[in-house]
């Protein structure tokens, strides 16, 4: 099955963009401004793994969260970085990085356009965990993460 990619909008036919985490939160809830492509993966296909699309708007971030499964994220618009457990990276057009089981992470938009990444996880997968107030208040007196973690 083809998804043709539209450059205008930077969407896919035949994928419906979605507000991450628009399944069981609201914005707000430790995110801002993110939207979600499901590519493959989730409409019965022979496979282990789903291949999303992350879309992050300027000022932007993913949830502070860990999970059981891994990531591996290849950016691919705009660039950002990525809290990943204590360490902070940062991502431009292409770059790679991979979020080992139960690390805690995010990605932030700190560029003045949209930041997406290619997000390759298991099927099925456990939903994230979100950082403990301990575990964020740990991150801000972080040597490579104070200032670097958005709630």
């Amino acid at each position: 099955m083809k998804h043709e990619f539209k450059p205008a909008d930077h969407t896919w036919e035949g994928i419906e963009p979605k507000g991450y985490k628009a399944d069981n939160k609201s914005e707000g809830d430790g995110f801002r401004g993110v939207t979600k492509h499901v590519i493959s993966g989730d409409r019965g296909e022979p496979c282990n793994f789903v291949v999303r699309y992350f879309e992050v708007e300027p000022g932007g971030y993913t949830r502070l969260e860990r999970h059981e499964h891994i990531h591996s994220v290849t950016v691919v618009r705009g660039r950002g970085y990525a809290v990943v457990g204590s360490d902070v990276h940062p991502l431009r057009h292409l770059d790679h990085v991979y979020v080992a089981p139960m690390t805690l992470h995010q990605f932030v938009n700190d560029g003045p356009e949209p930041f997406g990444f290619m997000c390759i996880v298991d099927s099925p997968r456990d939903r994230g965990q979100k950082a403990t107030p301990e575990e964020v208040a740990a991150l801000e007196r972080g040597a490579a993460t104070t200032g670097k973690v958005r709630s």
